[in-house]
């Protein structure tokens, strides 16, 4: 499995659309097994979808996210778990634990305090 998170100095980025850097990584065994760096330079915002298709990436972890832009993804065959906030390692350790949640910091929503269930 490969999962996607945009960042900017060790955080998800606030909007995957303006994102100037992805991280992919592969998971195996429920563990992180490699990952690569992509700059993300394109003004176009669906050539970072496009990327994402074309190295086969399940599932992404962002922060916002514009609907269509979500839809397509999804139509794609990628899980979006969006509304997500905070250090990138710390996220993708919740998401490995199965313990992170989408739309924590969504706009309108009661704060929890933390994107963790149960």
């Amino acid at each position: 499995m490969k999962v996607a998170i945009p960042h900017h100095e060790g955080e998800v980025t606030p909007c995957f659309e303006y994102s100037s850097s992805i991280t992919i990584y592969e998971i195996r065994n429920n563990r992180v097994f490699a990952q690569d760096d992509f700059t993300l330079r394109s003004e176009e915002e669906f050539d970072r979808i496009r990327l994402l298709r074309d190295q086969e990436v399940s599932v992404l972890i962002c922060s916002g996210i514009l609907d269509a832009h979500e839809g397509l993804l999804t139509a794609s065959g990628i899980r979006v778990i969006s509304w997500v906030s905070g250090k990138t390692t710390d996220v993708l350790h919740r998401f490995l634990q199965d313990k992170l949640a989408p739309g924590s910091d969504r706009p309108g929503t009661p704060a929890t305090g933390s994107a963790e269930t149960l």
